[in-house]
């Protein structure tokens, strides 16, 4: 049962939506562009997970990372970057904002290839790596889908 805005209640067969399509069926007509929305709103709270995590590593909540002022200076100077790029970034997100989307994708394109520039300038470890590259692969597939749904 579906209910509008109006208070019409209407009895829905998804039976037949389900043919074809399985879960993103059940979206609706515009159901690439329904999935990438949730896709973008579930990133979003996964950064802003991450950006809350930065902080707490730059006030010294987890002991176990250490001290703050003994880590290297750019380990410190990506701590405090992602920190705020971060949580701009899941606002952005959460919002579907181009420049929310560009800055999401600097954020994780970074991570990614932090470890490139050696053990001493890695921030994070392979499967934040994969992850990374996963989410934005997710992204552009999304984004494909839900512009050709449109067309």
């Amino acid at each position: 049962m579906r209910q509008s805005r109006d208070g019409v209640t209407e009895i829905v067969d998804i039976s037949q939506a389900g043919v074809g399509g399985g879960i993103l069926a059940l979206l609706g007509p515009a159901r690439w562009t329904g999935a990438l929305t949730w896709f973008m709103r579930t990133v979003a709270w996964v950064w802003v997970f991450k950006g809350l995590f930065n902080w707490a590593v730059v006030i010294g909540i987890s002991p176990r990372f250490g001290d703050f002022a003994m880590l290297p200076h750019h380990v410190q100077g990506m701590i405090v970057f992602f920190a705020a790029a971060d949580l701009l970034a899941a606002v952005g997100v959460w919002l579907a904002a181009p420049w929310g989307g560009a800055l999401w994708q600097l954020c994780a394109v970074v991570e990614a290839i932090s470890p490139l520039f050696g053990a001493r300038g890695a921030f994070g470890d392979a499967l934040g790596v994969g992850l990374n590259i996963v989410l934005v692969a997710v992204y552009f597939t999304l984004s494909w889908r839900a512009s050709r749904e449109s067309e």
